[in-house]
């Protein structure tokens, strides 16, 4: 997976655990264009700190572009900013 962090802009799910889960977000591709994309599966949800913030990462899987791709979101707390970390 290619390096990206960009910033994205999300809908989320709160369940009892209070950890937000990712639904949809939308970015804009290389090109310029917008892309929204439905979460398919969340593969593993994790809490981790990276450069010493704490974030939470969320390994997924969904149709892009009529293919099956995994790519990974972060989430940063401290800052309540969501980023496509990883295509």
């Amino acid at each position: 997976m290619k390096l990206l962090k960009r910033p994205i802009d999300a809908i989320v799910v709160f369940q009892g655990s209070g950890k937000p889960l990712p639904y949809k977000f939308r970015y804009t591709d290389t090109d310029g264009s917008s892309r929204e994309v439905f979460v398919g599966r969340i593969l593993t949800a994790s809490k981790d700190r990276l450069a010493g913030l704490p974030v939470y990462l969320y390994d997924c899987q969904s149709e892009i572009a009529g293919s099956e791709r995994r790519y990974q979101l972060k989430y940063v707390i401290d800052e309540c900013r969501w980023e496509l970390y990883k295509m």
